[in-house]
Formats: structure tokens, sequence, C-alpha cells
């Protein structure tokens, strides 16, 4: 599978023919930065010095590598290594070279990498570095974090960004590989700090990027200013945003090195992020495809090295004519075989009443897992001659699917807007305007995300219209419902068209009053939930919820960090039923 972005690792195995396993070396040379007695430094550095944590507990530098490269043998096979010079900052000074050119000369490596700061490259490092250069493959990993001088003295670099830019090109002028490190989050910045850094990155001559989360250590000063002051963190969610608009900016055939920094359970005060890093390496890969978002596509230059690709669906006319698409992923349908546009007209838009809703106020509609369009569609169609405007947000995941829609759906007989050329507006701009005055605003994302970008209290409508809860609960759990329920006005409404005893059971216990809708192309209806009772076209059944809140069927499902996956989730209520029987026995 393609990658949308360079990987580092493909890059070199590529380069060598072989993967190349890094052997993380600490040399103990401390930093130029800290004091004799350990003082100073960096705000966000400890006294460990960013030491790979393989290194930790071995006696010497040759203990380090033989027992790293020998378990590389006995676990992956590994044939080739390469050296990585990690902790605190190499100085390369004359004391420091013999280190290096011994322990390369007696362990296997094809390559050295080495870690140091831009002030570290002296005349002398320079020339040393070119020697070593001569004999094995080195790469110098430059820490210069970010381009700002502000955040460089807020965090106690020590150095500035010129300083960068004068070691970048002594490198460059010496044929030595450059990999920059960047720190997305640093205290101060914002995400037009993150966008600056990458813009001024992708114009310099290097060779690879490696792109960390700020993490807030112990025994640093920055987790004594987190003491007194929280400092803001970034979740998986919110810095996936960052890292994903940061590669967007990075040249295409820029290696990326790695993703997210690691730290030692023991020593890290925050983020707690819920996620491993393979499973957020393969979020964002997941989003950045959903999207079809790729590595420098942000850039002006950039034009796509192939076609879209397409999705695992196909068209299926529905009885009323219109057109639905079934996900061979997923499989399911997106729409009942009754009608797609029967679907969205009767079981949300009618019931709704936004024509009527319209004549006396405004309306701002939420349209979770938008699709196709056709909820949103039939929305405006309903606003045509309204007293007052219709203000759409729409929530999606996967883009692709909006261009297939664009693509494949028949052009519509509507007079009053296109509905194709509407589509292709939210694809490339994520906004439109098919009425004068109803725009439509996409958001691309993980709705369990996306939603938290949304303002308390700002919704009065809601169509909830995501894939079953057999195959995308997700989007069915108490803690979403939550989240609907923050945003939405006093007398906001949701109509969805599910009815499932663990998704009633879930608006019940997130504080809504629920009721039912008419059966559209399904056995049973749809569900209508509100805050305020007095809306309910047609409350559920006293028996209805009686078995609700004493049976296994109102178990609702749950995802406490709006990070599960479905399989994650139905695991979870499935250990919870086992323990509800066993307390019934």
């Amino acid at each position: 599978m393609k990658l949308p972005f360079t990987s580092y690792k493909d890059f070199m195995t590529e380069r060598h023919g072989t993967p190349l396993h890094r052997v993380p070396i600490d040399f103990n040379f401390g930093c130029p930065n800290r004091e004799a007695d350990g003082s100073g430094g960096c705000t966000f550095c400890n006294l460990r010095g960013s030491a790979a944590v393989q290194t930790l507990g071995t006696d010497t530098v040759e203990e380090q590598m033989q027992a790293a490269i020998d378990f590389a043998r006995r676990r992956y096979g590994a044939k080739k290594f390469m050296a990585y010079i990690q902790a605190f900052s190499a100085t390369f000074g004359e004391a420091q070279q013999p280190l290096y050119l011994n322990l390369l000369d007696q362990f296997p490596f094809t390559a050295v990498s080495i870690g140091t700061r831009p002030d570290c490259i002296t005349p002398q490092a320079l020339d040393f570095l070119i020697e070593l250069n001569r004999h094995i493959e080195v790469w110098v990993e430059l820490g210069v974090q970010t381009i700002h001088d502000t955040t460089l003295e807020r965090v106690n670099r020590g150095h500035d960004w010129a300083s960068s830019e004068r070691a970048i090109e002594l490198l460059h002028q010496a044929n030595i590989p450059i990999a920059l490190h960047a720190i997305l989050g640093l205290p101060g910045e914002t995400a037009t700090d993150f966008q600056a850094t990458a813009d001024r990155f992708a114009q310099l001559p290097i060779q690879a990027v490696k792109i960390h989360n700020l993490h807030i250590e112990k025994g640093t000063t920055l987790a004594l200013e987190h003491a007194l002051t929280p400092l803001p963190v970034f979740n998986e969610y919110t810095f996936g945003e960052h890292l994903i608009d940061f590669i967007r900016r990075m040249p295409p055939s820029l290696p990326i090195m790695r993703l997210t920094t690691d730290t030692l359970d023991l020593e890290l005060i925050a983020p707690r992020w819920q996620m491993d890093k393979q499973k957020f390496r393969n979020y964002i890969i997941a989003q950045m495809e959903a999207r079809e978002w790729r590595q420098g596509d942000l850039l002006p230059a950039f034009t796509h090295p192939e076609p879209p690709a397409k999705l695992a669906i196909h068209p299926v006319v529905t009885d009323d004519g219109s057109t639905t698409f079934w996900n061979n992923h997923v499989k399911e349908h997106y729409h009942t075989r009754a009608g797609a546009r029967l679907e969205a007209e009767e079981k949300y838009v009618q019931p709704a009443r936004i024509h009527k809703q319209l004549q006396n106020n405004p309306l701002h509609l939420l349209d979770i897992c938008f699709g196709l369009g056709y909820n949103s569609r039939a929305a405006l169609n309903a606003a045509i001659g309204a007293a007052h405007p219709l203000q759409i947000t729409a929530l999606e995941m996967d883009r692709r699917i909006v261009r297939h829609a664009a693509e494949i759906l028949p052009s519509d007989s509507n007079t009053n807007f296109n509905w194709i050329t509407t589509l292709q507006q939210l694809y490339q701009n994520g906004s439109a305007s098919p009425l004068p005055e109803n725009p439509i605003q996409m958001h691309w994302g993980d709705a369990r995300h996306t939603i938290t970008q949304l303002p308390d209290k700002s919704v009065d409508l809601i169509f909830l219209d995501a894939f079953s809860s057999t195959r995308n609960s997700e989007c069915w759990t108490l803690q979403f419902f939550q989240q609907i329920k923050r945003i939405m006005r006093p007398h906001a409404q949701l109509f969805t068209y599910a009815a499932a005893g663990p998704i009633r059971s879930g608006l019940l216990q997130a504080g809504f009053s629920i009721g039912e809708t008419t059966p559209i192309g399904r056995p049973r209806g749809g569900t209508q939930a509100t805050l305020d009772a007095s809306l309910l076209l047609q409350p559920i059944l006293e028996n209805e919820l009686i078995s609700l809140r004493t049976t296994t069927r109102g178990i609702p499902f749950q995802d406490p960090h709006l990070l599960w996956t479905h399989r994650e989730i139905v695991r979870d209520r499935e250990q919870r039923i086992i323990e509800f029987k066993s307390l019934k026995n």
C-alpha cells in the first residue's frame, strides 16, 4: 500500500536494498546548553536528554550496541544497521572523535545518524563530519524545533533561528544529509506558527524531517511551569490535525522520520494519550487517505502523482429512482433500498418540519455523516421560499464519498440550485452556498473529534445518519451523544433512522427524551431525541422504556475517550453484558 507520505524507513530501505535497523547509542556526552552540574538546558528536556529507552540499564556503549544488534537480528532478522547517536547533543570535540571512529569500526554499521544542535556545527565539527562521511554514510539530525526566535528564547534553546540556517547551509555545502527536528505545541505557538515553520523547512536544502508533539516530562523546567499554570497540550486528534497540515506542506519526496515522540510512562506528565504509536500512525494514514490529502499537496506547484483511487463502492438505483451506493468495505448501503431521496425527506426533513420552523426563526442544521448529501439537499429544498435562512454544518470522515457522489449521481432537475456543483465545491473547498442565504460548511475527519470543535448550544437541528451500530458503533455511543447534547440549543431536536436498544438507551442516559418516527423502508421507525419532551411527535411506549432499563438491550455503547475502534467499543459492551447477567444470577 502506498502511504500518503514518504516514510524515512522506506526511503532508506530503497536506498540500501534492505531495512536499516536503528541502534540507539548514548555516549553520555552531556549538553553544551547545560551547566556542569546538569542545570539549565531547554525547558522541555530532562536530565536523560531524550536518550532512547533502549539504552537505559546498560553499562557501556559497547554493551548498548551489542545488545541492540543481537536483539534486532533475533527479532527482525536484521542484516544492516544504522547507529543513532541521540541523547543530548554531539559536540564533535577532539575527545569525542575517537569514540565515534572506534565504535563505528567495531560494529557492522552501514550508516550513522547523529543528533546535535545547530550551534554545535563549528568548523572543527564540520571537518570531522566530512571526514567521517568518507567512511560511512552520515546523517546529521538538527534539533531546530521551530523557526521562531521568541519561542526559542522562551524554551531556553540557547540559539536563534539564524544559527540554524547557518548550520544547514554549512552541512549542505559539505554534502552531508540533514534531518530537521520540529516540535509542534511549544508554549505560546499557534497553528499559524507551525505552518510558518513547515513552510520555511520546505524551502531549505534538507533531506528529512522529524516531527514531535510536545511532552511535559518530570524533572523539567516545563514541568514546574505546568504545575503552577497548566500548559495546553495536544490530544491525539488535535495533534493529528496539526501534523497532517505540517506533512502537507513538506515536499512530496522529503522523508518523514517520525510522527510522534517517545517518553517513558513514569516520566510523562502530559499529555496522557490513549492511542499507542502504531495506532496513532494508522489513524494519520487513514485520515489522509480518506480526505485524499498527500504530502506536499499544499505546495503551490504540487501535482498528484496518480489519479485519485476508486473506492470499493458501486451505485445502486433505489425503488424511488434515486441512486445510493453499496460500500463493499462496510458491507452496507448508504440508504434504504426503498429510496435515498425518500428516506431523506420522510425520515429527516418532514418530521423536522424545517419549512415551518424557518418561517419563524433561522435554523442551524448539523448533518452528521454527510455521505452522498441527500439529507442536506432535502433540507435545502425545504428551505426554499422560507422567511429565514438555513445554515448547514456537515461532518464527514470520507472526502472520497463526496467526490464519487459528484462524479456518479445523475444531475437533478432542481431549478433552484445545482447539487452536483455543490458537491464539487464541498469536495474542493470544504464549503458551498447552493442558495444565497443557505451556506454549507464541511468539517472533514472523525466526527468524534470534529463535533468537539463546535460551540456549546449552537445547533437547532441534528440529522444523525451514520452506518449501523453493527458496523460503525463509534457514532452511537453515550459519550458521543453527550457531545451532541452539549452543542444543542434548549429546543433543538435530533432525528435518526436508528432505533436499536443500545442507541436509544444511550440517548436516554445522555439526558434526552426520545420518541418514535414513522417507518420508511424498514420494519421499525427511527428515533427523535430532544431536551424538550413537549416536542416529541410520538413518545416511545412505556414497555420499551422498561425494557431499556431492565434488560441487556438497554446497555449502551461506551467510548470513554472518544477514541476507541468499533471493535473495542463492541468488545466493551459484550463484557458489560456478561457482568450484567452475572449480577442477575
